[in-house]
């Protein structure tokens, strides 16, 4: 095969082995940020830093735990503590803790949860802030180092008549 684009049945074999070449240096261009003092993550050429970067020994999460009777923990969805995705609930659970309101908190997830038919063996819900092991995490060790309870409440669910 000769990569002669003035031939006509070869121009188009030629044009993708350029366009390739282009696609493949686009996508490798943003590699050359890893090395710099100050790397730019420019989207769509990104570096990918979420990935590259270097993690705390020890990451802080925010979350609410429901516990049953027998003691055994159930992490409650974020839909069920507020409103928006679980980004979004992650950030309003930081700053109630901060702000001193998971009391307040803890008593609306228990309410909420005294009416939902899957949570029916939950007792009670804790508001937690609590430190994990980033390496003995994505190793399978999934308990924490350290947790603090900010808001605790029963969960109290109408006899039924």
């Amino acid at each position: 095969m000769s990569l002669d684009p003035s031939t006509g049945s070869n121009r188009g074999q030629v044009l993708a082995l350029y366009f390739s070449f282009a696609l493949i240096g686009a996508v490798m261009w943003p590699i050359g940020q890893n090395w710099r003092a100050h790397p730019q993550d420019n989207f769509p050429l990104s570096y990918y830093p979420m990935f590259s970067a270097k993690r705390e020994a020890v990451e802080t999460f925010y979350y609410v735990v429901g516990l049953d009777a027998e003691g055994k923990r159930r992490y409650i969805p974020h839909n069920i503590i507020g409103d928006g995705g679980g980004n979004q609930v992650r950030r309003q659970l930081r700053k109630i803790i901060n702000n001193g309101h998971a009391p307040e908190l803890a008593q609306q997830v228990a309410q909420r949860l005294a009416r939902k038919r899957g949570y029916r063996k939950i007792v009670s819900v804790s508001v937690i802030r609590g430190q994990y092991s980033v390496e003995d995490f994505f190793h399978g060790k999934k308990d924490p180092i350290s947790e603090r309870v900010y808001g605790f409440a029963e969960v109290e669910r109408k006899a039924a008549s």
